[in-house]
């Protein structure tokens, strides 16, 4: 649900160092030109060892004949296997898949995010090469005399009607004025080039390393670049809400950009209608029109207090459509 994100405890700041745990929401749309093959984007999260990441096939590979899809989803596959929940440093798995991948080849690019929720303590860890990209969030806290601490302001959303709602994609009266703990910074060559790995890992030494320090209540956003930037709160009072809330809220995110997309890849060639795209493009020098659909993949996930519990989920995205790796 969306609505008011209820948190556990009062106050936020300065929690004794404690076990953690990550629960999952998780949206894939394939462009539909790209649908029958699955798209190329990938993801993986994995509850249990608190471990995920996202990849974005390099759309550039298919001038040669190669499905991009293929390389994103092998590439993701190996990460995934190779992050067993330990501390094992993330440039180490990126390593160990270079490796593999230098000795079954698969053809094409991909960018690529990886991270992980540490077993012990509350470090998240994030390694990010090209133009995807991840935000850890803090919703501000406040206590009420009654329904106990939550998250403040609350996001209100108006319907058509124009009564409250949980579920509506509309434009929220108010939005709540969440921290900004962790934010990835693209990597790009120029414009609408990111940096990118291909069978030779040669760019794998560029990947960008970085850490915080995650809470209770914080909120997990993880997404290739089709993904636009939305975010209502989250309802997590408990185990179950708070599951049905990371869905909920991936699955607004991601439908969101996907009818953006779709919206802007209409007004290809118009004038007149600004788009994240087009204004990307003018300030590298470059008239562009409209917009560019995309795939899309977005992980959205809420930190939990504790040892994970029982009958947590592991999600592959479309990683099933490896048969050979």
């Amino acid at each position: 649900m969306l609505g008011t994100l209820r948190l556990p405890s009062w106050p936020l700041a300065r929690q004794p160092s404690r076990s953690l745990h990550l629960l999952f929401g998780a949206c894939g749309i394939p462009h539909p030109s790209k649908a029958a093959k699955g798209g190329e984007d990938a993801f993986f999260c994995d509850e249990a060892k608190g471990t995920f990441g996202v990849a974005d096939g390099v759309g550039g590979s298919a001038s040669a004949f190669v499905d991009p899809g293929e390389f994103s989803r092998a590439l993701l596959r190996s990460c995934d296997e190779r992050l067993d929940g330990s501390c094992e440093a993330l440039r180490a798995v990126l390593a160990g898949t270079a490796q593999r991948l230098r000795e079954a080849p698969v053809a094409g690019s991909s960018t690529l995010l990886v991270g992980q929720l540490e077993p012990e303590g509350a470090t998240l860890r994030l390694l990010n090469i090209g133009d995807c990209g991840a935000m850890l969030l803090r919703p501000a806290a406040r206590r009420f005399r009654a329904g106990g601490t939550v998250a403040w302001p609350r996001v209100v959303l108006r319907t058509t009607a124009g009564a409250d709602a949980h579920l509506q994609d509309q434009a929220p009266l108010h939005t709540s004025a969440v921290a900004q703990v962790l934010r990835t910074a693209e990597q790009t060559h120029y414009f609408n080039c990111p940096y990118q790995l291909d069978g030779e890992m040669e760019q794998a030494a560029g990947a960008d390393e970085v850490r915080a320090t995650a809470r209770v209540g914080d909120v997990l956003l993880v997404a290739t670049d089709g993904v636009a930037r939305r975010v209502p709160q989250l309802q997590a009072a408990d185990e179950a809400a708070a599951r049905e809330a990371v869905d909920a809220l991936a699955a607004a995110i991601g439908e969101a950009a996907a009818a953006t997309g779709a919206r802007e890849d209409e007004a290809r060639g118009r004038e007149g209608l600004p788009t994240p795209f087009a204004a990307a493009a003018a300030q590298e020098g470059y008239t562009f029109h409209g917009g560019k659909r995309d795939d899309v993949a977005v992980l959205a996930g809420v930190v939990r207090a504790g040892p994970p519990p029982a009958g947590l989920r592991r999600r592959l995205g479309n990683l099933e459509y490896v048969d050979s790796y």
